[in-house]
This record gives C-alpha cells, structure tokens and sequence, in this order.
C-alpha cells in the first residue's frame, strides 16, 4: 500500500477519498501480480484508461453496461476473459465503474480461483456512498434483485471526486438519494444537508461513507445491524424487478421505497407523521423519476424473494425519527402490500 493515508478503513481496507486519485491509483495500491482493469467500453476511454495507466503494466478488459447485464452471464464472461489473458491467483481486478460493473465484475473476481485480490474504484456517487463499500458482491436472478452474491471485502477502495463532476443528473441523484437513506439511519448531521438551499455533495459524500463504515464494521455478514442499510429496499427491489430493470435508476426506487417504508411506520406507530412527512419533502425536493402504471400484485410478487425475509418472515426497516432506524421481523404481506399500493398511487 501507499503510505498515503486513507480517509477511512473498513475490514481493514483503506478507503482513499479526494481529488486526482485515478491517475495515482497504482501508487496507492501495490499489486502482486498482473493486474487487470475491469470497465466497460465507454468508460475505459474516460477513466479505465487512466487507471490502467497508472500501473506498469495492466490489462484492461470490458464488460457491457446496464442493470441488464448485472447477470451470471456477464460474470461468466469475465471470468473466461481472465483466464484467456493468463490471470492467476496473485493477479488483481481493478474495478472501474458504477455499482452494476463493481458488483458484477467484483462477483467474478471473488469466485475466479476462489478469489483474486480485487480494488474497487467507484465512477458514480451511488457507488461511492453505497455499493463499493462492505463487501457485498451480487448479481440479479429473474426472480429478483441481488439473489447470487458473495461476502467478499476488497483490497482496497479509491473515491475520485472528480468523476463526480461529469455525471449525468438521474446518476447524480441515484447516489443521492442512497446517501439521503445514509442520513436517515444513522445521520441526521448528514440528513440536514439535504434541507439545505444548496448541496455540498463532498461533505455528503464523506458522511455518508463514514455511516456505511460504522454499520459494516459491526456486522459484515448482515446478521443484525447491517440490515439497516436495507431501509427503503424492500418495496424499491420490488418496483425494479417488476420495471424489469429498466426506466428507474436504483436510487430513485430506493426514493419511493423510503416512503412506501414510512407509511408502515406511521401505522405502527413507530414514526411521528411530521417527521414522515420531513422525511418525505425531503426526497421529493430532488423529484424522482414518477412510477410508471405497476401492478400491485408484481411488485408485491417480487418482495417475496427479498433476501432479508427469513422463514416465513418479512423483514423491513423503518425509521422512528431521523438518524434511528430499526429493523421490524413480523411484517403482514397485508401491510406491506397497502404500502406498495399506496406509494405506487404517489
């Protein structure tokens, strides 16, 4: 490793966060063997080729974009790339991109020959607050989002700040509103800023991981307090499947999953309609993309396969004021079924 200091770490992981880091990303992690640069074609002119540069010699290999591709079959073929470029068990996967390439490129790399040493480097504010960070690698079934993955933490994390500054609006607010959940759960420092007339999105940024960090480093295997993350996750995995992927960026079906999870919270009791309601201006002050005409019944469908539910159990995780969440076991398909309707009529 470099003796550049790391902003923060996690399971022992340096987290590397500023400004310029794409072309000293080699200096800061120090490879075993080859190492191989794993983006897709249209981020390797912008990015991948930088990264690979900082290294003395990388290859660089691609994989199609898109939550479609996040797929065994994506992960298959890079595998087969690695093994047909001479990968071995010291080589390394230097990931480039968004959430869908790190966690499936990442996913690939935990199962070649049993796992390769692998270093995300996050292009979207999503990744950088959120998938890049805890060791969480998945790819999508049919059936649902997220449903074969693998615990496995990474070498090392490098956040430019500056690939920040050339994304799209909708990716821009998909990291958004997961750093907005951040705040709800564990931050309200961090939910404050989101109030603001004007965002500082580096301070959101540098609270928002420290959030994920704190609740990672207790639970790395979502046995407990990890599964706060999952807040607003449930009902918004169901409206992705149910879009088939496709015409909502994951952090504005988290937006709308927040708020179908509040209304439970109103009903049980647990949540104060004001701060509800806080909740809710808040995340439609950056105005999601509006839900398409769903089906109750799809959406409701798809939740059934979320991976928190345990036996017969629905799992959800509900706010009782802003920077408290906690995790509720007994949820009525009745219940959550109501939610989905209700927010789907929002």
């Amino acid at each position: 490793m470099s003796s550049e200091s790391p902003f923060v770490t996690v399971h022992d992981a340096p987290v590397f966060v500023g400004r310029g880091l794409l072309d000293r990303a080699g200096a800061l992690v120090r490879p075993r063997g080859r190492v191989f640069v794993i983006t897709s074609d249209a981020l390797k002119p912008r990015f991948g080729e930088r990264v690979a540069a900082s290294f003395d010699d990388a290859t660089i290999l691609t994989v199609e974009e898109g939550e479609t591709h996040k797929t065994l079959d994506t992960a298959n073929d890079v595998v087969s790339q690695l093994l047909d470029h001479g990968a071995k068990r010291d080589s390394m996967a230097v990931v480039v991109g968004g959430g869908m390439i790190g966690d499936t490129a990442g996913f690939a790399a935990s199962i070649f020959l049993r796992g390769i040493d692998l270093v995300h480097v996050p292009t979207t504010l999503l990744a950088q607050v959120d998938s890049s960070i805890g060791g969480k690698l998945a790819v999508n079934h049919a059936k649902g989002k997220n449903l074969i993955g693998s615990f496995y933490p990474p070498r090392a994390i490098i956040s430019d700040l500056d690939v920040l500054d050339t994304l799209p609006p909708r990716e821009r607010l998909s990291g958004l509103y997961e750093a907005l959940k951040g705040g709800v759960i564990g931050d309200p420092s961090l939910f404050e800023l989101f109030e603001r007339d004007a965002l500082d999105v580096e301070e959101i940024v540098r609270k928002a991981i420290k959030v994920k960090v704190e609740i990672v480093e207790d639970d790395q295997r979502e046995a407990d307090r990890r599964r706060l993350l999952n807040y607003g996750h449930t009902i918004a995995h169901g409206i992705e499947a149910a879009m088939h992927y496709e015409g909502m960026t994951h952090g504005e079906a988290v937006a709308w999953g927040m708020i179908g999870a509040n209304l439970i919270a109103v009903d049980r009791g647990l949540l104060a309609r004001d701060e509800a309601e806080r909740i809710r201006r808040a995340i439609l002050k950056y105005e999601p993309s509006p839900l398409p005409s769903l089906s109750v019944d799809d959406v409701f469908a798809a939740t059934e396969h979320d991976k928190k539910n345990t036996g017969t159990s629905r799992v959800m995780v509900f706010p009782r004021r802003v920077g408290d969440c906690v995790v509720v076991n007994d949820v009525t398909a009745d219940e959550l079924r109501a939610a989905i309707a209700a927010t789907l009529r929002s």
